[in-house]
């Protein structure tokens, strides 16, 4: 007994000693040239590190500085992976017997550059395969599923943490998508159960971002489960479920984001601070919103379901209103140009707003001779009591199959087409003005010709270029076919609306 005490004893002195005596890490640095070859012939890469340190107490850990993991030549000569420094927390126990393994790995400042091929496969793709095919030599008979699984839960630590990330993807012949301030979190990971991570990124000036919630691995078919997972931005909550697949190849996505009533307003602020939405757009109501992303990586198609109700939308360079409504849209990741590839309908109506960017009345008045308008019917030019729309999106141009708006001066009804890419409009709109609006018009045959069968004077337009500031100008071809045309050759040149017909 006494014995056994004395032992104790001495090994708690030596312990002090160490702590005291021994600097809390040990470089490693002239030792490189023997691990580093068999870190790069597992990963099949080039890998760099500046300092090595090893830790003995209180817990065994090894930290390194200015790792660098190079790229396949094939995709990139710059690294693939970089940290500025990086911490692996030992368990004391299993080192005693021989083995290695990870309690805590930890990653400052970690870079990320994925590069995709236009066929889906990514540059981290070889050393999986590589690595499968070292395992097949060695092993001949496959490994039963229960030991594959505990091979990667000894892989990978039961804590892993990456602070401060920079996420880089860059398709080949498309802009790379950058995205910094990204931490990640991992604990208890298992290949026999579902495990919790956490994903965030903080966009300068805005509310974190982060995907959170239980993920599930299976081993055999490189796959991951999202299960009740949920994506917060600017506290609005998105569930998000389904399944990513083929993580060794070309991965394949099966995923569903889901909120179906949120207020829009701080996603359409965040949306404007990383310039993806026009800072001039202001948006605040209620929304509905599903997004389906099924499909391989290099042609993923997100199936996209939008609901307005009673959505506040103020543009000035267009519209401001109230809108209600759906949109569905199906975009495909592949292709030149993404405004170009999607395809979609959508039906919407709008009340008690205004056309911000162009004023139908003024070329009504050229025509009819409009006189005394009160102030308010002038206003009338660009408010509107309902503004109603069905279009089509195809090819990068939406077609609107009607437009009829209804104002105190007017009721118009047409439709066209307006090109996305750029924002072009060609439209053809009937304007039957008020009947106190079309008493105050010139007397003439001309006013006869463009009277329907409600007395109202109905004027066809166009509305023709950029969308931000159109140009509004009488339809010619239509006034032509109502005979217009043929009653003004009868009474000569000279009239206001002949020397309209001739500036055209």
């Amino acid at each position: 007994m006494k014995k056994a005490l004395f032992i104790i004893v001495g090994i708690l002195v030596l312990l002090v000693v160490v702590v005291v005596v021994v600097p809390p890490f040990v470089d490693l640095g002239a030792h490189k040239g023997r691990y580093l070859p068999l870190v790069e012939e597992a990963l099949q890469r080039k890998v760099d590190v500046g300092e090595i340190r090893l830790r003995i107490v209180p817990s065994p850990a090894i930290r390194l500085s200015a790792l660098q993991v190079s790229d396949n030549p094939a995709f990139s000569k710059d690294p693939f992976f970089s940290a500025e420094q990086v911490s692996l927390r030992l368990k004391l126990g299993p080192l005693f017997r021989g083995q290695f393994q990870v309690e805590e790995f930890i990653l400052e400042k970690p870079v990320v550059n994925l590069i995709k091929k236009p066929d889906g496969t990514f540059n981290f793709a070889d050393m999986a395969k590589k690595k499968e095919g070292t395992a097949k030599k060695e092993k001949k008979e496959p490994a039963p599923q229960t030991k594959e699984a505990v091979k990667l839960a000894e892989l990978i630590p039961p804590l892993l943490r990456f602070d401060q990330g920079v996420f880089t993807l860059q398709t080949i012949g498309q802009k790379p998508l950058q995205i910094r301030g990204i931490d990640v979190s991992l604990k208890d990971f298992s290949a026999e159960r579902p495990f919790p991570y956490r994903i965030a990124l903080s966009p300068p000036g805005l509310k974190p971002v982060s995907l959170e919630g239980q993920m599930r691995y299976e081993d055999t078919k490189a796959t991951l489960t999202l299960k009740d997972n949920h994506l917060k931005a600017e506290d609005v909550d998105f569930a998000v479920n389904g399944t990513i697949a083929n993580l060794t190849s070309a991965p394949r996505l099966d995923l569903l984001l889901v909120n179906d009533r949120f207020e829009t307003k701080p996603i359409i602020q965040l949306l404007s601070a990383v310039g993806i939405t026009p800072k001039e757009l202001e948006v605040s109501g209620p929304i509905g919103l599903r997004v389906k992303a099924t499909g391989p990586s290099n042609n993923i198609v997100s199936q996209i379901q939008t609901k307005l109700d009673n959505l506040k939308i103020n543009d000035s360079r267009a519209f401001k209103g109230n809108v209600t409504g759906e949109i569905q849209l199906s975009v495909p990741s592949g292709g030149d140009s993404v405004v170009r590839s999607m395809r979609g309908n959508g039906r919407l109506a709008a009340q008690d707003g205004e056309l911000t960017n162009v004023d139908l009345v003024q070329k009504i008045e050229q025509i009819t001779g409009l006189i005394g308008m009160s102030k308010d019917q002038r206003s009338g030019a660009t408010t509107f009591k309902t503004l109603e729309t069905e279009f089509g999106i195809a090819g990068g141009i939406a077609d609107f199959k009607r437009i009829h708006l209804l104002s105190p001066v007017m009721e118009a009804e047409g439709g066209g087409k307006m090109n996305l890419e750029p924002q072009t409009l060609d439209m053809a709109i009937e304007a039957a003005l008020a009947p106190e609006v079309s008493a105050r018009a010139g007397s003439g045959k001309a006013q006869t010709f463009l009277k329907d069968k409600q007395g109202r004077i109905v004027v066809p337009l166009k509305v023709t270029g950029p969308a931000k500031g159109p140009s509004v100008n009488v339809d010619s071809q239509k006034l032509v076919t109502k005979g217009l045309g043929q009653m003004l050759e009868e009474r000569g040149k000279g009239t206001p609306l002949d020397r309209l017909f001739k500036k055209k």
